[in-house]
């Protein structure tokens, strides 16, 4: 196996990687879409089903376990990946109906996306 990148090797040595490997950024969206299942099932505007809510509360806190666990790798990539699939199905519904909550939600997974994504471009990309 060939060494890192300079690229690799400055992100490691950044506070965004320590960020990236801990659980805490899965676990606060976790607790975030947990706190909206009520809104989501009294049908608020802009809020998603409430199946919905509780399918992403327990994504979001099964990668943040897998971090814990020390697998920042697969914790980072299905952190990514389900962010990206958040993003897909409710991005479009936040920006016509813009309510704090639902933008709040949003907010949370673009976090989430950076956060996570770049360890994810770091691991199967090398860059």
């Amino acid at each position: 196996m060939s060494a890192p990148s300079p690229s690799v090797e400055a992100y490691r040595k950044t506070a965004f990687y320590k960020l990236a490997t801990m659980p805490y950024p899965e676990w606060g969206m976790s607790a975030l879409c947990a706190a909206a299942i009520p809104a989501a099932a009294k049908g608020a505007a802009g809020m998603p089903h409430f199946g919905v809510m509780m399918g992403f509360s327990a994504i979001y806190g099964f990668s943040g376990y897998m971090k814990h666990m020390n697998d920042a790798d697969n914790g980072s990539g299905t952190t990514t990946s389900w962010s990206l699939i958040y993003l897909f199905l409710n991005l479009r519904r936040t920006i016509r109906q813009p309510m704090p909550l639902p933008t709040l939600l949003v907010a949370g997974a673009v976090t989430n996306l950076l956060i996570s994504g770049r360890k994810t471009a770091e691991v199967e990309l090398g860059v």
